[in-house]
């Protein structure tokens, strides 16, 4: 990998003004900019010319197409204004929201910018309070769920990725972000991988175990487990404890110990900061009693943009999720052959295909073709995926395509938000019984 040329003009970004570079990595460098409104904004630049090859350079602006549909919708991740491409010059960019200052906040004087990241914050005290790291982990392992959700991971969590807005923290670095289940590359950061490496959810929920090690004990995280010494004289004594047992759980040497999910590590964050006791075990009650039996994947289908639509997928995902099913919610499809291929693999290896049928989504070309996919992989593995169909304020026949596709399948009526516990809890159990069949075949 080379420096781009010293020499070489700063990059032409539309409507943006580049006032200094204030980061440089491996993967790119980053602005501080203005746009047309006097607004300022962080642009990344990536140089071709920084890759020994095509592939690096492509997975890096692969991984910010993916990312930006997912960025502005949950608050734990850096928002992705714009991303451009200069073929001709040889570099694509992105805009998003800057970060605060580190001593100023939102109040950015250009001269003397630095952005605040939680590296540069525990710099000074070396560590922060536990209810601050606690609070921090409950950010971020919900941004995590919500990658996770959507089939996304980050593989590069750590303290110098993570940027405060408006002094709250958020993922940011998002190059490496990619889809669950693509094949690994050496990627990520030293101290931060699991020893599987990256490449699936477990390994990020590992990564933001060791970030809550590094900013709540002061410790590297090459350090881990190894705690402060004269521990017990510390005030916060106690708290610290408590977190420190989800932090174990969080890094497990083998991906199967750790929490299930980030939205079941959220939820024992969740506890902590109540006041709870959280203990290794007590974080994840179920996990023995469900760690030989294989895991249930879960296709959420919801090709609407009705609010109430993409709300209820948004619960049912999180709510499988903390079953500890594997979940794939679809809820921003846009027609194309990579979508295509995308939801025909998401389907072939679901166990279950949970279709919303809106009065929006009901006349979506996308539902009919994916749940056309799940009826025929169904006929053709004995009955797997099994096709579970919310009829949300509908009734009558559906069009014919659609009609074929689901009509051997269980149907769930949605009538509005009172049944929010209701639907849920009936699609769980229904989900339960088809768990303990996979368990059956799985022992004989």
């Amino acid at each position: 990998m080379t420096e781009p040329s010293p020499a070489s003009p700063p990059p032409q970004i539309p409507d943006h003004e580049l006032v200094r570079r204030v980061g440089k990595g491996s993967y790119g460098e980053v602005w501080l900019a203005k746009n047309v409104m006097g607004t300022f904004r962080a642009v990344k630049v990536i140089h071709r010319e920084t890759f020994s090859s095509d592939r690096p350079y492509e997975r890096e602006f692969s991984g910010i197409q993916k990312f930006e549909p997912a960025s502005r919708s949950h608050p734990g991740l850096v928002s992705i204004l714009h991303i451009g491409r200069n073929r001709e010059a040889g570099y694509f960019y992105y805009v998003m929201e800057v970060a605060d200052d580190l001593t100023t906040g939102p109040n950015i004087d250009p001269d003397h910018y630095t952005p605040r990241t939680l590296g540069r914050e525990i710099a000074q005290p070396g560590r922060l309070p536990p209810e601050a790291c606690v609070q921090i982990g409950l950010t971020l392992a919900a941004a995590l769920s919500h990658l996770h959700l959507r089939g996304l991971i980050h593989r590069d969590l750590k303290p110098s990725n993570i940027i405060f807005v408006h002094g709250a923290p958020k993922l940011a670095d998002i190059g490496l972000v990619t889809d669950i289940g693509e094949k690994a590359t050496c990627v990520g950061t030293e101290g931060y991988m699991p020893p599987e490496g990256p490449g699936n959810p477990a390994a990020d929920l590992y990564s933001l175990g060791k970030v809550l090690y590094e900013i709540s004990t002061g410790k590297a995280p090459d350090q881990f487990p190894e705690l402060p010494t004269r521990l017990r004289e510390f005030p916060e004594a106690p708290q610290l404890m408590r977190l420190n047992c989800i932090v174990l759980k969080a890094c497990e040497p083998r991906a199967e110990n750790r929490f299930r999910s980030a939205e079941e590590m959220r939820t024992a964050l969740a506890e902590l900061q109540g006041g709870g006791d959280v203990l290794p075990d007590a974080a994840c009650p179920s996990a023995k009693a469900s760690a030989a039996a294989p895991a249930l994947n879960v296709v959420v289908l919801c090709p609407s943009e009705a609010p109430a639509d993409l709300a209820l997928a948004q619960q049912l995902g999180e709510r499988f999720v903390a079953e500890g099913f594997h979940v794939f919610v679809d809820d921003h499809p846009v027609l194309s052959v990579d979508w295509a291929r995308e939801i025909e693999r998401q389907i072939r290896a679901a166990d279950a295909v949970v279709a919303l049928l809106s009065a929006t989504s009901i006349q979506s070309e996308l539902l009919a073709y994916a749940t056309e996919v799940a009826r025929q992989a169904a006929a053709h593995t004995a009955g797997q995926p099994r096709l579970l169909p919310v009829r949300m304020q509908i009734t009558g026949a559906l069009p014919r395509q659609l009609g074929l596709a689901i009509e051997a399948g269980l149907d769930f009526a949605w009538a509005g938000p009172a049944d929010n516990d209701r639907v849920p809890g009936q699609l769980i159990e229904a989900l339960r019984s088809l768990e303990t069949a996979k368990t059956q075949r799985a022992t004989r």
